[in-house]
């Protein structure tokens, strides 16, 4: 990998979640204990120390007391992680979305609600809507505030996966995945494009359309031969919840058009690719 495609590759990593934007933010000036940036950001410690795993994985902080318990853990930038935070404070207004508030900062991924309130309809139908308000009882949004032209940050929507799949998953995100099968097709943009008179080709490559639509960040890119579509994102959120809710929205897809097909995993970012890919054939 070149160093400037490493660069916006972190640049991209950290910028996904405002936790990790946090966290980077409070070690820039000096090291810190987990409680520290817990009291400067605002964050729980388990959202800290969770950052600090993500980051310290991808070489961007590191432990300078790896003997020491968890609290008592000092953790500062690495080089790589110093040269990011400069790289991003340089380029912070050419990546920020202009705002008329003077206090906003940074650049916040988000993604339409629309999704969200589809789950949670269906979860309500699925599981009860007391086992639904239960799983979501902890969750940082009033679901009940949520609209069609509300935006929810990333963070607050992988949250949300999370939340659910520890109420009704394993652990594998199967139920996530499973979820958006049923879910993905009845968002309006989805639902819009799938109702098109042209051939599932044809539907594929308008995939960009909807994303652009949903999404704040990332980029979708599509290519099609006969009979499958490979579908690539770049410079996304590649969480575990995040994968699976694609993997089931494609396959939803293929359901709701009436088609027999298959959808692949052939790529992952978490597992050291530049993207997440997912081939679909029929």
């Amino acid at each position: 990998m070149q160093v400037d495609d490493r660069l916006w590759s972190d640049f991209s990593f950290v910028a996904s979640s405002g936790y990790r934007e946090k966290v980077m933010s409070g070690l820039a000036a000096t090291p810190k204990l987990p409680g520290q940036l817990g009291r400067e950001t605002k964050l729980r410690l388990t959202h800290v120390s969770r950052a600090l795993r993500e980051l310290a994985g991808r070489g961007l902080v590191e432990c300078l007391t790896p003997n020491a318990k968890g609290p008592g853990r000092l953790y500062a930038l690495t080089k790589s992680g110093s040269n990011l935070v400069a790289y991003r404070r340089n380029s912070s207004q050419r990546f920020s979305p202009m705002s008329t508030d003077p206090r906003a900062t940074g650049f916040v991924p988000k993604i339409r609600a629309a999704p969200a309130i589809r789950a949670i309809q269906f979860l309500k139908t699925a599981r009860g809507a007391a086992a639904v308000t239960d799983a979501l009882k902890d969750w940082s949004v009033n679901p009940d505030a949520l609209t069609e032209d509300t935006w929810l940050s990333a963070d607050a929507v992988d949250e949300f996966h999370e939340l659910v799949e520890s109420k009704f998953g394993s652990g594998n995100y199967d139920f996530i995945r499973n979820l958006y099968v049923h879910v993905a097709p009845e968002v309006g943009t989805v639902r819009e494009q799938i109702a098109k008179v042209i051939s599932l080709t044809a539907l594929a490559e308008r995939a960009s359309i909807v994303y652009n639509k949903e999404w704040n960040f990332g980029r979708l890119v599509v290519k099609t031969d006969r009979r499958q579509a490979i579908f690539q994102h770049f410079d996304w959120m590649p969480t575990a919840s995040f994968c699976a809710q694609f993997q089931g929205a494609y396959e939803g897809i293929l359901k709701a058009r009436g088609v027999a097909g298959t959808v692949t995993k052939t790529r992952c970012a978490r597992s050291g690719d530049d993207h997440c890919e997912y081939l679909v054939q029929w």
